[in-house]
């Protein structure tokens, strides 16, 4: 696993590395008047990073590792405190995770204060007619996606049990139950990528394996920092362990699931894998789950350590372009290892 630590230490910092190229055509475009999109320092994949070296920080605190992954965490955080926090996406918030973490870590107050910042964010961020936070207002298109779920709804409740905001709380619980009642296929019980409020439509492929894995996470990650006794709590535990219940019938003999859930032929997609994995490991930790569910998560989390090579998880999808736009092609990405690590550090002293 130190090899694995060791890769999502020097991605954190570097990705993503673009060469001269990139700059260039985007200084042109600049320049021609035409639209860029802007440079995020605190994207997505380095926040599920991130999160991972956290999981392995936690669980083994006294090592020497711990101490330079803190180090690490300060030198990506603190660049992004002194370009001005920016944020640009409801995807930023994946950083935020960690960022709570490293302020209970240190005791820094700039880390706390740049929670609050991403906090904000959100709340003023722009919403359809049920609350629900609209992934790239600028479109106009009014989509929510269930990548939003796991990428928003997790730091929030973090954060508002962290701090004591129930506002938090009650953003990330509504999110929740919009996509349980809207986002859903009636007869696989599986999530379409998103949908619109406004029209009842519902895009994208059921049960793309990233998808699944993002909503699973945001409903477990939000379960974990939930009272039992607060509003939608029982609500939502009870449509994740029907929705696990439904996705662990689509797991492959080997331990993996497919890019697609229903597609048992098609390729693997190691990256879907890790964050349905992760998700299920953390409510076996935190008893949401009981422990039938055990078995099935350790063999794939030992199908998932088949994919690693010198630190990397292979086997993962590119990343997705929009609605039905994901891209055939299978390599080691952020996603693929934050995930993946994030399981291995939780499971460490689980048998096989």
């Amino acid at each position: 696993m130190i090899e694995m630590v060791k890769e999502a230490e020097l991605e954190l910092l570097n990705y993503p590395k673009r060469k001269a190229g990139y700059y260039l055509k985007r200084t042109a475009r600049m320049l021609a008047g035409k639209a860029v999109e802007p440079i995020d320092k605190i994207n997505w994949p380095n926040g599920l990073l991130a999160e991972g070296l956290v999981s392995y920080y936690q669980k083994n605190k006294n090592s020497d590792e711990a101490r330079i992954i803190v180090d690490h965490l300060r030198k990506y955080y603190d660049s992004w405190i002194r370009s001005g926090q920016k944020l640009y996406y409801v995807d930023d918030m994946v950083s935020g995770m960690a960022l709570i973490d490293l302020h209970q870590i240190t005791g820094e107050e700039k880390y706390k204060s740049a929670a609050e910042n991403m906090a904000k964010f959100l709340y003023h961020h722009e919403r359809d007619a049920s609350g629900s936070l609209i992934y790239r207002p600028k479109q106009g298109n009014g989509y929510i996606f269930a990548d939003m779920i796991g990428m928003v709804c997790p730091f929030l409740c973090k954060y508002g049990s962290t701090y004591g905001d129930i506002h938090a709380i009650s953003l990330a619980v509504t999110q929740i139950q919009n996509f349980i009642g809207c986002g859903m296929d009636e007869k696989t019980s599986l999530p379409y990528h998103g949908y619109q409020y406004e029209s009842g439509v519902k895009y994208g492929i059921i049960g793309w394996g990233r998808a699944v894995g993002w909503l699973m996470l945001g409903m477990s990650g939000t379960l974990a920092y939930l009272n039992e006794h607060d509003s939608g709590y029982e609500a939502i535990k009870q449509a994740y362990r029907r929705l696990v219940d439904k996705v662990e019938a689509y797991q492959l003999d080997g331990g993996l699931y497919s890019w697609q859930l229903g597609a048992k032929d098609g390729p693997v997609d190691t990256s879907a894998t890790g964050l349905i994995l992760y998700s299920i490991a953390q409510s076996l930790e935190n008893r949401v789950l009981i422990g039938i569910h055990r078995s099935r998560m350790i063999r794939g989390r030992d199908a998932l350590l088949g994919s690693v090579k010198e630190g990397k998880i292979y086997g993962a999808l590119a990343e997705c372009q929009g609605f039905s736009m994901y891209p055939q092609n299978y390599g080691a990405y952020p996603w693929s290892l934050g995930p993946a690590l994030s399981l291995f550090a939780l499971t460490a002293e689980e048998e096989s």
